[in-house]
């Protein structure tokens, strides 16, 4: 009887083993509808994104006992196609959550395929360090599993970050490596890429011949897939190479096959024409590259291209400008800074909604792992305690986006009134008179030296406002650069002198931009200005402890004097917008700040001086 039931219980064991193996497996396996969904996601992925992320949060929500190997591929593959799509944040988040799940499974080759996607993301959101840590843990593994492609992806990431850090020599060893490996699997479409990416680090290191070199490897791997579209961008950055390298006929050549080549294969592509644009630009054939030019401009405009439109623009105001039609120059400028401010506006979006897209991806998980309590409790208590959560949660998201709001338009209003003081209309036509009257006395190296620093200083007028702080040395470049634009209109009747005291390194000190430029301009305008010769104009910064003091002084009329002849009130002086300024940044600088007349031993007015401190780290 005991043998009888020792024998019962061992039968026992072993089909408890029998069935916990097979349950193992069941759950390690990926079940054939799935399997048929995912393959059929893979190939939409890039041709229908919204729908492919549409259908992977429908597998997530609504299929019932995924088990975890499922769930991993699902959210893997939904991360791919965010990633895809330039959603970083949130291919970040998804995909930390199938690295978490491959980790357990024991997964280790999409565990590294997971860990490639990651490193990605990280480096598109300037996270450099996480970026590294992710790729380096990509490369260990595939080399522990022994997988050359995953490898050659891991050496290719690194390639990308050493190359975003501008480390072209560390860029070139893991591109060169990346070669290596994708040679050995024989993989066209990859190669024509890696044989770009060693192209572009050579093209840094300025060595031409080997950028060439490579760049003509890619062209015949494209030749030899019979891939047109990439052929064209092949041919169209040969052109450019040429163009950097000097050889501007060879240039010509490339970029006008790549414009044929895209006739011929009915494709519409503007970087050939941007090409021969600047190659005649360059050439100073300004007719020519205007009409190249325009053909970029109505391709990136049909595309709604707003940086690339930008871009182009901005060379057909210099164009304008050379040529002498400041109308045309002038409506360039107006259509540019709006399109400006409609990237500003998207990516002040972006960056709002990074923190949305956080809490939307963990709401999402905190329903689906709420509804399964629900299921499994099936009680009233649990729904309303869920309900009343979820409730309380939207509240306090719409209080946080409404408090953001708010602080973003009167930021933009601000910046908005910041850049109408910094450049009013009068100072740009009379600096464009001051040119014009210079280049039709016949000296046009003077007129292109000063419409170059012309144009410097209205880039850095619309590329620094948007910015909540920049180092001194560029402020300081900036206010030389505007000083000396308003010496030509004066025919350098004044003298200027910057002094900085109490700082080794200018380029480390950071404060808000575009401070000073206002009073400046006001000592020029109703100070110096009044004065035939002799003007000085004196800026002194200081540095004391943790405070930076700023003097701007003049030896002007004096604004006792000029306020006789004009009106000069406080919006004129553009103090409400400073001081509002330093009232936004809550360490009461505004009450440091003075304006002083000052008198000559004969009580006269003798010019005017400006003080205020800021509070730096």
């Amino acid at each position: 009887m005991i043998l009888k039931n020792k024998s019962f219980w061992r039968l026992g064991f072993a089909i408890s083993l029998l069935l916990g193996f097979t349950a193992c497996k069941k759950q390690d396996s990926i079940r054939p509808g799935i399997e048929k969904r995912l393959s059929v996601l893979d190939s939409t992925r890039l041709t229908r994104p919204e729908k492919s992320l549409s259908e992977l949060d429908s597998l997530l929500q609504n299929s019932k006992d995924l088990n975890d190997k499922e769930r991993a591929l699902l959210l893997f593959n939904k991360g791919e196609a965010l990633y895809l799509n330039d959603k970083y944040l949130e291919a970040f988040n998804t995909q930390q959550q199938s690295h978490k799940l491959f980790v357990e499974l024991k997964d280790g080759y999409n565990e590294a395929r997971s860990l490639i996607t990651l490193s990605g993301a990280a480096l598109h959101m300037g996270d450099i360090e996480t970026s590294q840590r992710y790729a380096l843990e990509a490369l260990e593994l595939s080399r522990s599993i022994g997988d050359k492609r995953i490898e050659g992806k891991a050496y290719n990431q690194l390639f990308k970050l050493h190359f975003r850090l501008k480390d072209y020599q560390e860029a070139l060893s893991y591109i060169q490596l990346t070669d290596s490996l994708y040679t050995i699997e024989a993989d066209t479409t990859s190669l024509i890429s890696i044989k770009g990416n060693t192209a572009s680090v050579y093209l840094k290191l300025k060595d031409y011949n080997k950028a060439l070199a490579s760049y003509s490897e890619a062209m015949a791997l494209s030749q030899t897939k019979r891939d047109p579209k990439t052929l064209v961008s092949v041919l169209n950055n040969i052109g450019y190479t040429y163009m950097e390298a000097g050889e501007y006929e060879s240039s010509e050549k490339f970029l006008r096959g790549a414009i044929t080549l895209n006739k011929n294969i009915k494709a519409i592509n503007a970087a050939p024409y941007k090409g021969l644009g600047s190659l005649f630009l360059l050439k100073a054939q300004n007719d020519s590259a205007e009409v190249n030019f325009n053909k970029a401009l109505a391709i990136y405009r049909a595309n709604k291209d707003m940086k690339e439109e930008i871009d182009v623009r901005d060379k057909l105001i210099a164009i304008s400008i050379m040529s002498g039609d400041y109308t045309k120059a002038l409506n360039h400028q107006v259509v540019r800074d709006s399109l400006q401010l409609n990237v500003n506006h998207l990516e002040k979006n972006r960056l709002l909604n990074f923190a949305n897209v956080n809490y939307e991806v963990k709401r999402k998980e905190t329903e689906i792992q709420h509804q399964k309590e629900i299921n499994r409790r099936n009680t009233w208590l649990l729904i309303s305690t869920v309900v009343l959560f979820i409730f309380l949660l939207i509240i306090a998201a719409f209080s946080i986006y409404n408090t953001k709001l708010r602080a973003a338009n009167r930021a933009s209003k601000l910046e908005q009134r910041l850049l109408r003081v910094q450049m009013n209309p009068h100072f740009i036509f009379n600096t464009l008179a001051a040119i014009q009257n210079i280049i039709l006395d016949g000296n046009p190296i003077k007129s292109s030296n000063h419409i170059a620093k012309f144009s410097k200083l209205i880039r850095q007028n619309f590329d620094y406002v948007r910015k909540e702080s920049i180092s001194l040395d560029k402020e300081m470049e900036m206010v030389a650069n505007y000083i000396e634009t308003q010496q030509l209109r004066f025919n350098n009747a004044f003298t200027y002198s910057i002094e900085i005291e109490g700082i080794d390194d200018p380029s480390s000190v950071m404060l808000p931009p575009m401070l000073l430029q206002p009073f400046i301009e006001n000592a020029i305008e109703y100070g110096l200005k009044g004065k035939k010769e002799g003007g000085e104009l004196l800026i002194k910064i200081e540095k004391n402890g943790k405070d930076l003091s700023f003097v701007i002084s003049d030896n002007g009329v004096g604004r006792s004097a000029k306020a006789k002849d004009e009106k000069i009130t406080e919006e004129l002086h553009a103090t409400s917008v400073f001081l509002e300024r330093l009232k936004m940044r809550k360490k009461g600088e505004e009450k440091t700040f003075v304006i002083e007349d000052l008198f000559d031993t004969d009580n006269n007015p003798a010019g005017t001086k400006v003080f205020f401190k800021l509070k730096i780290q």
